[in-house]
């Protein structure tokens, strides 16, 4: 049964109600008599017999409708109707293999009705041979899950107790393979509990019990509490807290009688039974059994009888009532008697069966064997070496096929490989093409500059000394030489934007201070910083920061209407970092596009084989960060 069992009757019936498909909507309604099976028999008849009336079953695969016969008819305590309907369904999924987790619970079902007549040992086969190998091949790891932890309890019922937690763990195993926790989780959970009880070992149980109780908790219709309960009562007695096992035991008992677990409810009164005799409160523990025969709540089995009358007799002899405890002890051994006299007959009868179809399968095996000679010598030898002549062509034929694909492959490999390279060559000398003429041009543009300072600046400066030599015959020797200087310097600040000297004879801090010195204007500050810059930096990546940020602060100084600027550059290790910030109006980099200043910069720090980030908002200024190793 699921966990959330409100969901998955509302799933079925929607599936009953709006589905048009008739095969989909009949097994819906097996599984609404699947559902019903062990709480209400008449639902669950009812949802049967729709499926067997329906003129469409024939649709469902084959072997489907007997299963939830059987289904049915054990939940009513019908062995003998239940195991007829599971060997019919076992029959047929076994020779149609569409429907391989249907097999697996069938032949589980089947191995687990006959437990009381064949033992556990048959379990234990049924499940080594048919349960696990069906799941490992049909890869259903819940089954596989369920198989293991299934097997562990056989092993617990005969007291092997690290046998059994070996196959719960190997349980475990197979569901930390399944992202959803589900209800054969939770029953490998309780069967823990119950093997560490048993062992005992209650702190190792009290974690499979917590486990457990997490995982019910968020289900609080389920009917898997009365289970739940029943585990939590094993452990409180297993620490002797026997006022706690007796009410966890009776809270399991009134929702196994609502929910019509009879099966069950047989177990929560025998350990009801048991807590008052580890309590010595014989009264009560003869008080439970009675009222165990009274409500019937036994199956219907001779095997459960005989251990209850047993148990009676040693209580009431535990209260000294030996007449009673005599009766008692009578009712058992006549029961036993019965019991060993029925599983003769029914060994018997089982060897007799045997014994017919082993002889009627020699009959058949003989037959097919004369009819297969028959045919083997009827054949005709010519059509077989036919037949070998006609397959050797086909592989040959196949075998130059397969060689001249294979050569035309690796051809065509070859081909694509060359291709790929002189692509990837053609795409790197782009790249340094590109480069280069970035370059070029940003030289062109700096000659021109340094053109045009020099006729605007320097040769405006001359041509005025000149001017006023030539027009004045007694000029001023204070004046002139007063222009010539101005001339001097400005010829001095030129050659210092061609190549400042600083940075040829001092370095690049004090060069790129100077810079931001010569380039501050009175509503326009830059503030410089500088940190851990060492002597060692190569003179090729000094020039390529020290034009990085000559050209930025004149791009701030035509575009971003900035206040101020700060210039950080800093060293850590082998990483140079320079950061160039202003609070101008910023940019969208999805709107613009790059100018020549901004690919300049971009190409110098390829040059010094670094990375540039250029971050700009509208409103927020501009940004930007230059990484190197040096």
């Amino acid at each position: 049964m699921p966990l959330d069992e409100e969901d998955y009757l509302k799933k079925i019936n929607r599936e009953i109600d709006h589905t048009k498909d008739d095969s989909t909507r009949l097994y819906h309604t097996l599984l609404l008599s699947g559902y019903w099976a062990q709480m209400d028999s008449l639902k669950s008849k009812q949802a049967l017999d729709l499926v067997i009336e329906s003129p469409h079953k024939n649709r469902l695969p084959k072997g489907i409708l007997a299963y939830f016969q059987g289904l049915h008819y054990s939940h009513q305590g019908n062995k003998e109707r239940a195991k007829s309907y599971y060997q019919e369904a076992i029959t047929a999924l076994e020779k149609h293999s569409s429907s391989p987790d249907i097999l697996i619970r069938a032949w589980y079902n089947y191995a687990y009705i006959q437990v009381e007549d064949k033992g556990y040992d048959y379990v234990v086969k049924t499940l080594t041979e048919k349960c696990i190998p069906l799941s490992e091949k049909s890869k259903n790891t819940e089954l596989l899950a369920y198989s293991y932890t299934q097997l562990g309890l056989t092993f617990m019922s005969v007291g092997q107790f690290g046998k059994a937690e070996e196959y719960h763990k190997k349980a475990l195993g197979e569901l930390d393979k399944i992202e959803h926790r589900n209800s054969v989780h939770l029953i490998t959970y309780f069967n823990l509990v119950s093997n560490y009880c048993y062992k005992p070992d209650s702190r190792t149980a009290k974690v499979y019990l917590d486990k457990a109780k997490q995982l019910i908790g968020p289900f609080p219709k389920s009917q898997h509490y009365p289970n739940y309960y029943f585990q939590e009562a094993m452990y409180y007695t297993t620490v002797q807290d026997f006022p706690n096992a007796l009410s966890s035991l009776r809270k399991g008992t009134a929702l196994a009688k609502a929910a019509k677990q009879t099966k069950l409810l047989h177990l929560l009164y025998f350990r009801m039974y048991n807590v008052y005799l580890m309590q010595k409160d014989y009264h009560k523990a003869k008080s439970q059994l009675e009222l165990i025969l009274a409500e019937k709540v036994l199956p219907a089995t001779a095997v459960n009888r005989r251990i209850t009358y047993e148990q009676l007799a040693g209580v009431n002899n535990m209260l000294g009532q030996y007449k009673e405890a005599y009766q008692w002890m009578k009712k058992a051994a006549v029961l036993g008697d019965s019991l060993q006299q029925n599983k003769l007959l029914e060994k018997m009868h089982e060897l007799e069966i045997l014994h017919q179809t082993a002889d009627k399968q020699r009959k058949i095996d003989v037959l097919e064997k004369q009819k297969e000679e028959n045919e083997l010598l009827s054949k005709n030898k010519n059509l077989r070496i036919t037949i070998l002549l006609i397959a050797l062509i086909l592989s040959l034929v196949i075998a130059l096929l397969v060689f001249i694909n294979y050569k035309k492959q690796h051809k065509l490999n070859d081909q694509i490989s060359r291709s790929h390279q002189q692509d990837l060559l053609h795409i790197k000398e782009q790249r340094k093409y590109e480069a280069t003429q970035a370059i070029l041009q940003g030289e062109e543009q700096e000659r021109q500059r340094i053109a045009q300072d020099l006729h605007d600046s320097l040769g405006g400066m001359l041509a005025n000394i000149r001017m006023t030599i030539s027009d004045n015959a007694l000029f001023q020797t204070d004046q002139v030489i007063e222009k010539i200087d101005k001339s001097i310097a400005e010829m001095r600040r030129i050659a210092r934007n061609l190549m400042p000297e600083t940075l040829k004879n001092i370095g690049l801090e004090i060069a790129l201070k100077e810079l931001c010195e010569a380039m501050a204007q009175k509503h326009f500050s830059i503030q410089f910083e500088s940190f851990n810059l060492s002597e060692d930096i190569s003179f090729k990546t000094q020039t390529a920061l020290y034009r990085i940020v000559q050209e930025s602060i004149s791009n701030i100084t035509k575009y971003a209407q900035a206040s101020s600027v700060i210039v950080q550059i800093s060293q850590n290790n082998d990483l140079l970092s320079l950061t160039i910030e202003d609070d101008g109006v910023g940019f969208d980099k999805s709107e613009v596009i790059y100018g020549l200043g901004l690919k300049n910069i971009q190409n110098r720090v390829q040059l010094i084989n670094g990375t540039v980030d250029i971050t700009s908002t509208k409103g927020e200024g501009t940004t930007i960060n230059v990484e190197c190793y040096v």
